[in-house]
């Protein structure tokens, strides 16, 4: 699997994120893996077409998510910028990160550290437990703020 490179040589991780509806939140808990593969044969174009996906996954508002990312991380970034849909971020030490929403999905693109990474997600997990997030490249999933599974 080739790894995508930036200009200044960094690998880029790319993210799809997720907002679970809640009743489906207990069939795909325990799940992640099988809708990670289910992903993994579709390009990018093709993943919104997945029934699946547009039966579990509840809509995401773009506005929300930037006014909420600007607000917390204004003041840690060396620049933020907001454009229609998409949101761009810079860290002078942590590297840079592009968000876009499309359909009911978050695309995250990250170049640097994988701080980047967790600031988005911690961010993102403050909003919502319902939020699950894959990486294609590198065969991750999980959700951004792990549930409490009690078994009764």
């Amino acid at each position: 699997m080739e790894k995508k490179l930036s200009e200044g040589g960094f690998l880029v991780r790319t993210y799809s994120i997720y907002k679970i509806k809640e009743e489906h939140l207990t069939f795909i808990f325990g799940r992640e893996r099988k809708l990670l593969e289910m992903m993994q044969g579709c390009e990018d174009a093709n993943e919104k077409s997945l029934k699946e996906l547009a039966y579990i996954c509840e809509s995401v508002r773009f506005d929300e998510i930037a006014a909420m990312l600007e607000h917390q991380l204004d003041s840690k970034y060396a620049h933020l910028e907001r454009a229609r849909n998409a949101l761009f971020l810079e860290h002078p030490i942590k590297g840079k990160m592009a968000i876009y929403l499309v359909d009911r999905k978050i695309c995250v693109y990250c170049e640097g550290s994988r701080m980047l990474d967790l600031d988005l997600f911690q961010m993102l997990a403050k909003m919502s437990e319902r939020f699950i997030a894959f990486n294609k490249q590198d065969n991750e999933c999980g959700w951004l703020k792990p549930m409490k599974y009690t078994m009764h």
